[in-house]
């Protein structure tokens, strides 16, 4: 019975998401100019990127980076130790043994453990899983028993955690070692385990058994969201529930050539040093495009490291990147050196970039060093290649070690630092690269690598870490009532009713989102996020800007919790921007916004796409990989006609006005005319994935109506409301 496995399965991995458009024609305008149906300034359609890898990116390296036959290995030096990180760090032939077991951050226990701890809670484990109780009742019963041994005696958690996993074959022996090791799982769960609260009067148990354990193995179901009745909201607001009748707006300074503000969101990168050039990129085991990857169809994984025989790989993975595989460097690098020719040869005015720059990878490969590494490169090479524009970040899930990892503030025994290396980090790498001033890089170590900054007249930019509504976070199976355990939602609350009385626009930048189908965020957090973008939008919140799924997508925000879906209802819209990461099937892209620089409302973006399938071809050839032109947003969906009449907003002759922004009514409008035009979510849905062959159509009822709720949906208590199994277009 694997029902824990119900306490080893007190973590399973994170897996990347599933599910998978049409190909749009090949464009074949290389020197054309793709312009918006306003009258925006042309923009360039395309950008053919070098084929030489930019050798002076990087002072010296492990490798030759001029051969196609392997990715460079920049050395990049560690500036917080003044000392050049490892080539073992990154080298893909020799893949790391583990992180560091210094990296290993216990609980402290409570009072005296008895002698025999271990073995009563050993006895106790296996008869909870031999009795006949129900799955959930086993599995909250194992936690409970679990928190015995994590209270008195922490450090033996990881050994029994091993000794289940393998018992119960939750997984090979080799990986139960590996995963549930001190320093990579272990010691978490025995903070988690130790810090819950498993009485009759809690959620911590039904989320652990749920999320982290899995519902199909514990059959245990999720708790209901928390109603935050009228006292909870008044308390929040402090009293202020509704916006003021009157709101004098900062106004922005228009720029020197009057025109729009070009800002580039771009989004989870996921850089692999580790990439290896000539390995299995369709694998069934291990990360695929690494030395010790294969598909169990054609090999036993009987090789050494690195030698596979040509002859048992299904596919190579090339020098530019494949579909199943993470981004190697010269994928990295092509991409940000197409940013400036894409915006017409002018460097775009700032940079989003909403998160995720680590690789995905094997638990026990993520390490404090290897995130500092990526940082370090990453944020240099940006600050770089996009030149003197500000760039403004949000922490992912994986720029973090363990990966999906955030610890709370209020943590006892002094475990609320645990990741407070990785803030200081970015805090340091961000005031360095000249984009925050030394005060406000003091923020981000407060908050949880967050900030609230201004970078124009009339703009605030407040940056969250949206880790804390991140099922994967095991940090939030603690405390589950409390939608905002972390601070961070009070942080934001309060920097939007200071930028209220400043009349000042906010951009709020995250990570993970808050709805869509409801399968990435917690029902709580979201919630309250959804109460406060009521209580800020439209008159404040101009934009939310988001990543994480690898998709292109957005989500409307309604009043009143999306009771009306109606156009005139809609209050803000959040936007989730295309991965530059191939993985899992989707093309890499960009994507330039045309920004008012008096209200800072988005009027245009114009996305950008470069095509997987060409890689192969590319070292024989005497360029890199070519950056098209995928659509305007305007252009592609400001068309209304067939909806406009029965609207609750309509617009003269069903063609949005060229002056008004792609504000929230525009994207409420957009599902309203997809529910007429079915061949628009179609068409959308070939823009998830940016034109891969890989995904799948949406052409059905149930597909057109499930994509269209999603759309509709800003938390994850709406999205679990819509029909599932479509929200994804990657495989």
């Amino acid at each position: 019975m694997k029902v824990i496995a119900s306490l080893a399965a007190l973590l399973g991995l994170v897996q990347l998401a599933t599910s998978s458009p049409a190909p749009l024609a090949a464009r074949n305008n290389a020197d054309a100019a793709a312009s918006s149906s306003n009258g925006f300034d042309q923009q360039t359609s395309a950008y053919t990127a070098s084929s030489a890898f930019p050798t002076s990116m990087f002072a010296s390296y492990y490798n030759s980076p001029a051969s196609m036959t392997a990715e460079p290995r920049p050395v990049v030096t560690d500036v917080q130790r003044n000392s050049v990180f490892p080539d073992i760090l990154a080298n893909p032939t020799i893949l790391p043994l583990g992180p560091s077991s210094s990296e290993a951050v216990y609980p402290v226990a409570t009072g005296t453990a008895s002698p025999d701890i271990v073995s009563q809670v050993r006895k106790e484990l296996t008869d909870i899983f031999s009795s006949s109780s129900a799955n959930c009742t086993k599995c909250t019963d194992a936690l409970k028993s679990a928190q015995k041994l994590a209270r008195q005696s922490p450090k033996d958690v990881p050994a029994m955690l091993i000794e289940m996993c393998t018992k119960y074959s939750y997984k090979s022996a080799s990986t139960c070692a590996k995963s549930y090791a001190p320093q990579v799982l272990g010691s978490v769960y025995s903070q988690i385990l130790s810090y819950a609260d498993f009485s009759a009067n809690s959620t911590d148990a039904q989320y652990m058994c749920n999320i982290v354990v899995g519902s199909s193995t514990s059959n245990c179901s999720l708790p209901k969201p928390r109603h935050l009745d009228d006292t909870f909201l008044d308390n929040w607001f402090y009293g202020k529930r509704t916006p003021p009748s009157s709101y004098n707006k900062n106004v922005g300074e228009p720029t020197e050539n009057g025109k729009d503000l070009r800002v580039l969101h771009m989004s989870d990168i996921h850089v692999d040093p580790r990439y290896f050039v000539g390995g299995e990129a369709a694998c069934t085991n291990g990360r695929c495009c690494r030395a010790d990857a294969y598909n169990s169809t054609l090999s036993n994984g009987n090789f050494t490291q690195g030698m596979l025989p040509k002859s048992n790989i299904s596919e190579v993975s090339t020098y530019w990147g494949n579909f199943k595989c993470d981004t190697p460097w010269s994928l990295v690098l092509s991409t940000l050196e197409a940013v400036t020719p894409l915006n017409g040869g002018d460097e775009v005015d700032m940079s989003i970039h909403t998160g995720d720059m680590v690789v995905h990878d094997l638990v026990q490969f993520i390490s404090q060093d290897l995130v500092k590494y990526t940082h370090q490169s990453l944020y240099d090479s940006i600050r770089s290649m996009l030149g003197k524009g500000p760039v403004f970040n949000a922490i992912g899930n994986h720029d973090s070690s363990p990966s999906d990892f955030a610890s709370q503030g209020a943590l006892p025994d002094g475990r609320s630092d645990q990741l407070s290396w990785d803030w200081d980090n970015l805090a340091r790498l961000w005031e360095a690269e000249g984009w925050f001033n030394h005060a406000q890089a003091e923020q981000v170590r407060s908050h949880y690598a967050g900030y609230s900054v201004t970078p124009r007249k009339g703009l605030r930019i407040i940056a969250i870490n949206t880790d804390f509504w991140y099922k994967n976070n095991v940090f939030n199976m603690i405390h589950t009532q409390n939608p905002d355990y972390s601070g961070s939602l009070r942080f934001l609350t309060d920097e939007l009713f200071h930028a209220e009385k400043r009349g000042e626009r906010v951009w709020i930048v995250g990570h993970v989102l808050t709805g869509w189908d409801g399968s990435n965020p917690l029902d709580n957090p979201t919630n309250l996020f959804y109460q406060i973008v009521d209580r800020f939008a439209p008159h404040v919140i101009a934009h939310i800007f988001f990543g994480h799924t690898h998709e292109d997508q957005f989500n409307v925000f309604y009043t009143n919790n999306g009771t009306s879906k109606a156009a005139a209802a809609a209050k803000a819209v959040s936007f989730m921007a295309p991965s530059i990461t191939p993985g899992n099937n989707v093309n890499p892209a960009l994507r330039i916004m045309h920004v008012n620089a008096s209200t800072y409302e988005v009027m245009d973006y114009h996305q950008f796409y470069t095509r997987v399938p060409t890689f192969p071809d590319l070292p024989a050839s005497s360029h890199g990989p070519i950056y098209e032109y995928l659509y305007s947003a305007r252009s592609a969906y400001g068309n209304f006609t067939a909806s406009n009449a029965n609207s609750s907003h309509p617009v003269a002759g069903g063609m949005w006005p060229a002056s008004a922004p792609l504000n929230a009514t525009f994207w409420a409008k957009l599902t309203e005319e997809m529910a007429v035009r079915k061949e628009l979510v179609q068409q959308f849905t070939v823009y998830q994935g940016r034109n891969s062959p890989k995904s799948p159509k949406c052409t059905t009822d149930d597909c057109v109506k499930a994509k269209i709720c999603y759309m509709q949906s800003g938390s994850a208590i709406l999205g679990k409301q819509c029909p599932q199994g479509f929200g994804s277009v990657q495989s």
